[in-house]
């Protein structure tokens, strides 16, 4: 398939709104105007609507797991990574809500159990740990996603992790430091919000 075409596709996966339709359909309530006004899980979460979080989890991280897999399979070169980043890229900037979407967060992490099912198995548990003790959501999804591209530098290292992934892994790591950079900001000025798991 056309590398373009295949980046597009992935926009366009990665950009259905799971959060939005499930609070909208369901909930009754436009999570855009609810705390952070994204439209990932831990928003969702904050409505109070547990049931839809974590169905927007599960949403989002299918997307990111469904298209991961069929671009590694209708593309024969770590080209496709490219278009697995659009995917994600659709997901935080989705053309339907004004390119206002979620965090990457979910997303993210669909797409790491396709690229390496064990490492991305720990980053999630590490997720899960840090979710569950900390309660500050952000903190949580930045250590997932650390845990991740250090787990590849040493799949690399031991020649069991293509370096292309590696690479991907860094580059997801950066974007979700970006995408974070607000609760960054707060968590160094210990103002950052909990979230109770």
């Amino acid at each position: 398939m056309n590398s373009f075409g295949l980046c597009i596709i992935g926009y366009f996966i990665g950009s259905i709104p799971t959060g939005f339709l499930l609070t909208k359909i369901y909930g009754n309530i436009d999570i855009r105007v609810v705390g952070s006004h994204s439209t990932g899980a831990t928003n969702v979460l904050r409505s109070g609507h547990k049931i839809l979080a974590l169905l927007t989890l599960l949403g989002d991280a299918t997307k990111g797991v469904i298209f991961t897999l069929f671009a590694s399979i209708v593309s024969d070169d770590s080209q496709f990574l490219i278009a697995v980043f659009c995917c994600l890229l659709g997901h935080v900037y989705p053309i339907w809500l004004r390119f206002r979407g979620g965090k990457g967060v979910a997303t993210s992490a669909g797409i790491f159990v396709v690229l390496s099912p064990l490492f991305a198995l720990i980053s999630i548990a590490i997720w899960a740990i840090f979710a569950k003790f900390i309660k500050i959501s952000s903190i949580a999804s930045i250590a997932m996603a650390v845990s991740f591209t250090t787990m590849c530098a040493y799949g690399v290292a031991i020649n069991s992790t293509k370096f292309s992934t590696f690479l991907f892994s860094i580059a997801v790591l950066i974007f979700l430091l970006f995408t974070h950079k607000k609760n960054i900001g707060r968590i160094i000025h210990k103002n950052e919000t909990t979230v109770e798991i």
